[in-house]
């Protein structure tokens, strides 16, 4: 398939502009989809003068904003009932998801693009919880660009041949989507730990009962 779309887009460069916004599209709503190597390869052409370079890298970014959205409107129309929910381990990480959600806010949807994988998941559960369009949009978008940034950068300058940028791409991708899940874990842990201490300290003082008045 990625032959296929390098000769369509050597071949027809403002067609396969098309091309490569519909995969960054789908990527968000089919996570098999080959979007981000696309993308990537769409810029490794941008950087060789066989596209134009403004455009390229325009049409990742809405394809990604339009692939995000689409994501959040399934989560809010279908919710629950959406057709993925059926497995348990769906079903319980988007439950798990919802709560960090409940918890920081539209806000966590900055770091979805960098989370290999899982990173419509995010903006299906931001439907299901009906989180407001405007900070979804907002936040997602702000991912979205500076994961289309990083993407346009290793695109024009990791390597003089396709495969080596696709190569160290991966690695560079995976790495920081480590960096990103390590972060938010440890966040969500030390969220946790202060909640249990509140509990426990709210917990202590009632079982005192109330701290006696100053005369």
């Amino acid at each position: 398939m990625s032959e296929a779309i390098h000769q369509t887009l050597v071949a027809h460069p403002w067609g396969g502009l098309l091309l490569v916004a519909l995969l960054a599209w789908l990527e968000y709503v089919f996570p098999p989809v080959p979007g981000d190597s696309t993308m990537l390869l769409a810029c490794f052409l941008a950087g060789a003068g066989v596209l134009p370079p403004i455009p390229t890298v325009c049409v990742c970014f809405l394809g990604s904003v339009l692939g995000a959205m689409t994501a959040y409107a399934a989560g809010v129309r279908l919710g629950r009932s959406y057709f993925f929910l059926r497995s348990s381990w769906a079903r319980m990480e988007l439950e798990r998801l919802e709560r960090w959600l409940t918890r920081f806010g539209p806000r966590l949807l900055a770091v979805n693009r960098f989370l290999p994988g899982i990173r419509g998941v995010f903006l299906y559960g931001a439907g299901i919880g009906r989180l407001p369009a405007r900070p979804v949009f907002l936040w997602s978008s702000l991912s979205n660009a500076l994961w289309v940034a990083l993407i346009a950068w290793a695109g024009t300058r990791l390597g003089s041949s396709w495969e080596e940028v696709q190569a160290i791409f991966s690695r560079y991708a995976w790495g920081i989507g480590i960096l990103f899940a390590i972060y938010v874990g440890f966040s969500l842990l030390r969220a946790r730990s202060r909640r249990r201490a509140d509990a426990a300290a709210g917990q202590a003082t009632s079982s005192t009962g109330s701290p006696p008045r100053a005369s």
